[in-house]
């Protein structure tokens, strides 16, 4: 091939990429709300509550439809024990439902997170208090013990903006290791 020939093949394959990326970005623009955070309208029970009774669920409700798959909810004692049980279900339109088997008095440590159908999301830790209020220690970081707890797929956005990189590493290498030819005088 000619080195105009390479040259337009170049150029094609760049203005490929730019058009590419330019796509991407195009998407990610208009699916500007998935970027903002949803607001927790209330959580059963409550951050900061003390509780006589053990609880048998957790609730959360938010401002959106939440999406039960990307979502969950994680409870646990005091001793890293995971206490929530089954699959996150929806509770009405706007919240999640999370069973929990607590069998004695303690502190307890609530993580969520939460993805709304549009691609909003909150997440966080709510701690409570099951029985007396020095009933045990303070409950350590909730999603520490548990990384399925927190498990998610891939990314489409990073997966193909890793890709672009690896092609344009590529490129680039081969423009370093190409030697270049040197018409004969």
């Amino acid at each position: 091939m000619s080195t105009t020939g390479r040259i337009y093949a170049g150029a094609a394959i760049g203005l490929a990429a730019l058009v590419a990326v330019l796509v991407l970005v195009g998407r990610v623009d208009a699916d500007a709300e998935a970027g903002r955070p949803v607001e927790v309208l209330a959580m059963e029970p409550a951050d900061g509550a003390v509780l006589p009774d053990l609880p048998t669920t957790v609730r959360i409700r938010v401002a959106g439809e939440p999406d039960p798959g990307r979502s969950h909810i994680v409870v646990y004692d005091a001793d890293r024990t995971r206490l929530s049980t089954g699959a996150v279900v929806r509770d009405g339109d706007d919240g999640l439902r999370q069973q929990v088997v607590v069998t004695r008095p303690g502190l307890l440590a609530v993580a969520y997170h939460v993805v709304t159908v549009d691609g909003r999301t909150t997440s966080g830790v709510a701690r409570l208090t099951v029985g007396s209020p020095g009933a045990a220690a303070a409950a350590g970081p909730a999603d520490a013990t548990d990384g399925a707890a927190h498990a998610h797929g891939v990314d489409p956005m990073g997966a193909a903006l890793l890709a672009l990189d690896g092609l344009v590493l590529l490129a680039v290498l081969v423009l370093l290791l190409r030697r270049p030819t040197r018409g004969a005088a």
